[in-house]
């Protein structure tokens, strides 16, 4: 669901005020960028997690995390490690819903239980995914050079044409942070809704939908967040130079460490 990563370490800045352009030349400062480019970043909607810096070892991350705390920002430092754990978790599989307690089965084997009232964040998105495959198209047209020299016994001439075509798939998802540090991820299409029982539906969507709902209405003391609903927010989330393709991960990871939640 999460991607391919490659080993970085990301710096974001959160909880901003209102009035983000009057943080245009602290940032710029921070970050040894123009006020433009500075700006740029801080017109996303929202108050944050809003990426600023990527770094491939952790020292560089760690500096520039601290210059941005001196300006005064707050700052979330997300790691490699942590980035790592956050895409490798094993999705639950089958699960059900108890009274007090949420029962679930990785896909990985063994299995959890959690009392709802220990769930401090639920987590909601969409991960997408795109496919690029390349396709012939043959076409047939009138040709009158080949009609003239074969008297009339070629009339058409096929072309060949080769074009690229994309294909997205998306598919819903939610995470679910327990006070403890454990972390449930649940894929709408990678779930066994079996114990849903007289509410479960054909859909897997429709299917999907309920269980959130479960969880928000069981999970009383949770915070629900689901900004992760399209692409465009996780693309300004995490910046020009990450996809959310490849790196659903990191604005998972970074929106779980705002809350103090997370690996």
């Amino acid at each position: 669901m999460k991607g391919i990563l490659v080993t970085m370490n990301i710096v974001a800045i959160h909880s901003l005020t209102e009035d983000k352009e009057s943080l245009g030349s602290k940032l710029a400062g921070a970050l040894g960028v123009t006020t433009f480019e500075a700006l740029s970043r801080l017109r996303i909607p929202g108050t944050g997690p809003l990426v600023v810096a990527v770094f491939a070892e952790p020292e560089p991350a760690e500096r520039q995390a601290e210059k941005l705390g001196t300006a005064g920002f707050h700052v979330t430092f997300l790691t490699a490690g942590e980035i790592s754990a956050e895409a490798g978790r094993s999705p639950v599989r089958r699960f059900s819903l108890g009274e007090e307690t949420l029962h679930a089965e990785p896909l990985q084997g063994g299995s959890l239980d959690i009392p709802y009232h220990d769930i401090r964040l639920v987590l909601r998105g969409t991960s997408v995914v795109r496919n690029t495959s390349t396709e012939t198209v043959k076409s047939r047209s009138f040709n009158l050079g080949r009609a003239v020299l074969s008297s009339g016994l070629m009339l058409t001439k096929t072309t060949k044409t080769v074009r690229e075509i994309t294909h997205e798939a998306r598919e819903g998802f939610c995470v679910l942070y327990a006070a403890d540090g454990t972390a449930l991820t649940f894929n709408e299409k990678g779930l066994v809704y079996d114990s849903l029982g007289p509410a479960r539906q054909p859909a897997s969507a429709a299917n999907f939908s309920y269980l959130v709902g479960e969880f928000r209405r069981r999970c009383g003391d949770a915070v629900y967040d689901e900004r992760l609903l399209t692409r465009a927010a996780q693309a300004a989330l995490l910046g020009p130079r990450l996809s959310p393709e490849t790196h659903l991960a990191v604005a998972i990871g970074l929106i779980a460490k705002v809350f103090g939640c997370g690996a």
